[in-house]
């Protein structure tokens, strides 16, 4: 616990996990006490496990980094592979990438054949849409170009070739 003061009012704060796991004082704006409130235990001894050394080389890493936003993005990125590698010792993170790039995959490949699908029915409607124009077009034209009653055959035979 620290104990901080702000005129003659005293606050009683608790340190955070991380502060506490150093067994050093926290400080009033100490950059892992968002991160590492009291209650996540789990990840900061998975982040321990992973990074070794304590908090030592987080803290060197988080350092290097000048914008806030990034030391931000840094520290939880930090927290979901550590929490990765402890649920899969093996494959972390990266197997969960393979497996997102493999759903990625599957569903480009029913989204591919679903266009496909598409574009077959357009087509067949077209044609569809085209036959029936010309059905409906046909029927003044044949009816001009039905034979006639009494019309010699012998004359259509020889212009037929």
């Amino acid at each position: 616990m620290s104990i901080s003061t702000s005129g003659n009012t005293a606050i009683m704060t608790e340190d955070c996990l991380a502060c506490k796991y150093q067994r050093r004082r926290c400080p009033a704006y100490c950059p892992f006490a968002p991160y590492f409130p009291h209650g996540h235990e789990q990840q900061l001894k998975n982040m321990h496990k992973l990074f070794g050394s304590g908090m030592v080389n987080v803290i060197k890493l988080v350092r290097t980094i000048e914008d806030p936003s990034k030391k931000d993005i840094a520290i939880r990125t930090i927290m979901v592979q550590s929490d990765m590698r402890a649920k899969d010792p093996v494959g972390g993170c990266y197997r969960v990438i393979q497996e997102l790039q493999h759903q990625i995959e599957c569903t480009q490949a029913e989204l591919d054949q679903i266009y496909d699908t598409i574009a077959i029915c357009r087509a067949q409607n077209a044609h569809r849409l085209q036959m029936q124009k010309i059905d409906d077009g046909d029927h003044c034209q044949m009816m001009n170009k039905l034979p006639l009653i009494g019309f010699e055959t012998e004359k259509l035979a020889n212009l037929s070739i």
